[in-house]
């Protein structure tokens, strides 16, 4: 039975949520703006089998908004910290978008904690354009809406959001919160955001990539955000993601994007996910 929970650890309070299995664990990190539901769909699919932890990262979802200490160091410290809470020694790692580049920053400065990695789109800061560009999709975080029907119609219109399905529409109703006023607003804090957004540009994730030694997965959506474009990252840098790490594999996921290859009714991410996990026979 799924549950939630939190932890408090480096003074702040973390949610998780968590689907009990028999082997792992595999601890769950979410896109920039993204919460642990996110990762419903795809749990459903690992679980029994494998014991899956979503978690919120300090600033988003139902986790603490600290007005400081932001960036992957302080993430990563969260992580580990996360996992000495529930007794966790080793764990895998999968992460989509901002949260797998937290995650090969966490795998390559803790090798030993870490067991294997899957990237969904995501590992390595994408070029500096792309992510100026991305400053405007903070501001729906600080945004208020008159209700959660309107709320969900903006992000109904949204062109990556397309086809709209009820895995989206369940995870953006989880993403806000009702306040005294009535007026809807996200969970996730835009100044937190921003902060993270602001520190990317002092890190080289490119130089950690090497530094991994665990096996690892990238999967990359063959849809752009924008249909055949707007790709994460363009074709040579995932193959330069890929060729930098000396343990990983990659496969490219059809007929989805990079949002829609995990939160899906029935993610497609999830059977090169399990397949990877049997083929590391880390958990026989």
């Amino acid at each position: 039975m799924v549950t939630n929970g939190s932890v408090h650890i480096n003074g702040l309070r973390l949610a998780y949520r968590e689907w009990p299995g028999e082997r792992g664990p595999l601890i769950c990190l979410p896109h920039l703006t993204g919460h642990k539901g996110s990762y419903n769909w795809l749990a459903e699919r690992l679980a029994p089998e494998y014991r899956v932890l979503a978690l919120d990262l300090r600033g988003r979802g139902d986790s603490d908004k600290p007005a400081e200490g932001y960036g992957f160091a302080y993430h990563a410290r969260d992580v580990l910290a996360f996992a000495e809470a529930l007794g966790i020694e080793t764990f895998t790692l999968i992460g989509h978008s901002f949260g797998a580049t937290a995650a090969v920053y966490l795998t390559s400065i803790r090798p030993d904690r870490v067991q294997a990695i899957v990237m969904l789109d995501g590992g390595a800061e994408p070029r500096d354009s792309a992510l100026k560009a991305m400053y405007p999709t903070i501001h729906r975080l600080d945004h208020a809406y008159p209700s959660l029907a309107e709320y969900l119609a903006t992000q109904r219109a949204a062109p990556y959001f397309q086809p709209w399905s009820a895995a989206l529409e369940a995870y953006f109703t989880e993403d806000v919160e009702i306040r005294s006023d009535g007026q809807i607003w996200s969970k996730s804090s835009a100044t937190a955001i921003a902060h993270d957004m602001d520190m990317h540009f002092l890190y080289c994730v490119y130089l950690h990539l090497p530094k991994l030694r665990c096996p690892a997965l990238f999967l990359r959506p063959t849809q752009g955000l924008l249909g055949d474009k707007g790709h994460v990252y363009s074709e040579s840098e995932a193959t330069t993601i890929v060729c930098s790490i000396p343990n990983c594999r990659r496969a490219d996921v059809p007929d989805v994007n990079h949002y829609t290859m995990l939160i899906h009714d029935d993610p497609p991410v999830a059977g090169p996910i399990r397949q990877f996990l049997i083929e590391c026979k880390m958990y026989d």
